[in-house]
């Protein structure tokens, strides 16, 4: 078992960061990335971990942290733009857009379903195989 259900058993002290609970991210369909994409040319976040073999597609532009990364790169993300954030399938993202939104970043959203649901709904995407001896 382990983690948080394991530390519940055992009645071990748990502290809850009622701030971060009450941080509400929007979920952004693809249609309304690629509407914001046209028209403000937001800074595209992709937060997948750097082994992630599943897909090597990316949404144009998109910029690759992964969330394990982003506490000692966050810096690196322009505070003076809006930010769309994404992985495969929703499952960080929203973690890394509540990082960030705590710190003063400008997150409009995170992609809703993720790139799994971008490439599904024949959104464009860009290849990034990495390159083989």
């Amino acid at each position: 078992m382990g983690g948080i259900p394991e530390w519940r058993k055992f009645s071990y002290p748990m502290e809850f960061d009622v701030e971060w609970q009450q941080i509400k991210v929007k979920k952004m369909t693809p249609e309304q990335v690629k509407e914001s994409i046209e028209k403000a040319n937001p800074f595209i976040l992709d937060v997948r971990p750097l082994n992630f073999q599943r897909d090597t597609s990316f949404i144009h532009g998109a910029h690759l942290c992964p969330l394990v990364y982003l506490s000692d790169k966050y810096d690196e993300v322009p505070k003076v733009r809006e930010i769309i954030i994404t992985d495969w399938a929703m499952k960080q993202s929203p973690v890394a857009a509540k990082y960030l939104i705590k710190r003063g970043y400008r997150v409009i959203g995170v992609l809703k379903g993720g790139l799994e649901r971008w490439k599904a709904e024949l959104y464009p995407v860009e290849d990034r195989t990495p390159m083989k001896d």
